[in-house]
């Protein structure tokens, strides 16, 4: 009898659910919408390259192999958690070898490949870029909104890696013949470069990642039930205020009394 109950209030107030709900769905409907339409939002896609430190002969006069690999590894993670790969010249010289690896691209990819973002925008890149080490091995990871645009950052970083890195990580010789690392942003600045990166995987086939607002899918159907939810209570609250009569059962629970007879309703003027 309750859910008949129930369910006569729910009917009564489909309208009041029906808007709520309604105006949920309209605002969930056009955000997904933009999130569709935004690169990256719901889909992205990560490559990665492998590069290898090492010194340059002159960086490892009078040093031992220990001393070497002491201070591979020490540039390795100054590279990984250091801020060059955020760096705007670093990711300037990513933009420049982009451009420069255009038939390498068109090869791969197509000649009106989607590279996404990347022109003018080292922040962009920069921020799409993380590392791991492995002792002197550093992988460089790009997330980014196409397909193509991953693998000709990545390739690009591995490329600007293997020339430029030694403007980024410089070693000097301590007077006790041991080599001690610094980066360009430290007290110690050497005007040689000592250091090179070798590549030793290429970038990888992008994968495909969940986007940036992937997670926002979840929130999203969490909003389509909360304002279901909300329609359902704000129908049985106008049920609870409105002091109308609808039914004779209705007036035997309040008056506790049985109906002996009922009246039926006046038809309308013109009707039979």
């Amino acid at each position: 009898m309750e859910l008949r109950t129930y369910w006569s209030i729910i009917w009564r107030r489909i309208w009041v659910i029906a808007l709520v709900f309604g105006l949920v769905a309209i605002y969930v409907g056009y955000s997904y919408y933009h999130l569709r339409k935004t690169q990256g939002a719901l889909k992205s896609y990560s490559s990665a390259i492998t590069v290898q430190i090492e010194l340059l002969p002159s960086a490892m006069v009078n040093s031992s192999n220990a001393d070497n690999v002491s201070v591979t590894s020490t540039l390795a993670d100054s590279l990984t958690t250091g801020p060059i790969l955020q760096s705007h010249e670093f990711d300037q010289d990513v933009i420049q070898q982009i451009s420069q690896d255009t038939s390498e691209i068109t090869q791969k990819y197509g000649a009106n490949a989607d590279l996404g973002n990347w022109q003018n925008n080292p922040s962009g890149i920069g921020g799409a870029l993380t590392a791991t080490r492995v002792n002197n091995l550093v992988t460089i990871s790009v997330n980014w909104s196409t397909s193509a645009g991953a693998w000709a950052i990545a390739n690009a970083v591995g490329e600007v890696s293997s020339t430029k890195l030694g403007n980024f990580l410089n070693v000097s010789v301590s007077s006790s013949g041991t080599p001690t690392a610094s980066t360009s942003s430290g007290t110690t600045v050497v005007a040689q470069p000592n250091v090179s990166a070798r590549v030793v995987s290429a970038a990888s086939d992008p994968a495909t990642i969940a986007g940036s607002s992937s997670s926002k899918i979840t929130l999203y159907l969490a909003l389509l039930v909360v304002g279901l939810a909300l329609g359902l209570a704000l129908a049985f609250l106008l049920e609870y205020l409105d002091d109308r009569i609808r039914s004779r059962e209705q007036v035997e629970n309040l008056l506790g009394l049985p109906i002996l007879g009922e009246l039926p309703r006046a038809p309308q003027p013109g009707r039979k």
